[in-house]
């Protein structure tokens, strides 16, 4: 004789007997080729062809952002640094608080010529719609010249093993309230 045991059920409405915390559905991209693109000094990038859109089936729900982006820059050793676009404005509520002159961002990391490095992308969005949303990322560096930004390679990229070739995930989540 078998025994099941659970502590909850989520039907396929996705809502949890005694709570919320299912997952509704899910919208994933993932980006396997090499993209560049210049960013000048102090500005920044609103790259739109990494993105992801989902349609919440609630106003209460909550969409989950999870993946990571495999990225580098020219010049040397650089920090990288992005935040998270909701429907082409920043999410400030994905981004470290204003102060003084210093760059609102979600996440970031280090890299030069010969490292491609990977920055996580992990937020808990709440957009109140039932509308589709599109998420993607905005590309930043803090050099005081014109960078090269790369995705999924290094600056550098001669056809032999100390150079690779990433992949970049961006994955949206409805979960249920």
């Amino acid at each position: 004789m078998s025994t099941l045991k659970v502590n909850s059920i989520i039907p396929v409405a996705g809502v949890p007997t005694g709570g919320g915390g299912g997952i509704i559905q899910t919208k994933s991209t993932v980006k396997t080729d090499t993209a560049s693109f210049d960013i000048s000094s102090g500005g920044e990038h609103d790259y739109t062809s990494f993105s992801v859109s989902i349609t919440p089936t609630s106003t209460s729900s909550k969409i989950l952002l999870t993946g990571f982006i495999s990225c580098s820059l020219s010049g040397g050793e650089q920090d990288v640094k992005y935040f998270i676009n909701r429907d082409g404005s920043a999410l400030n509520a994905a981004r470290g608080d204003a102060d003084g002159s210093r760059s609102r961002v979600t996440a970031g990391n280090f890299t030069n010529d010969y490292v491609m490095t990977s920055i996580p992308i992990n937020f808990l969005d709440s957009p109140a719609t039932t509308s589709a949303v599109t998420y993607n990322l905005v590309f930043r560096h803090t050099s005081g010249v014109s960078r090269t930004f790369y995705i999924n390679r290094q600056p550098s990229s001669n056809d032999n093993n100390k150079y690779s070739r990433g992949a970049s995930v961006l994955t949206a989540m409805e979960v249920s309230a």
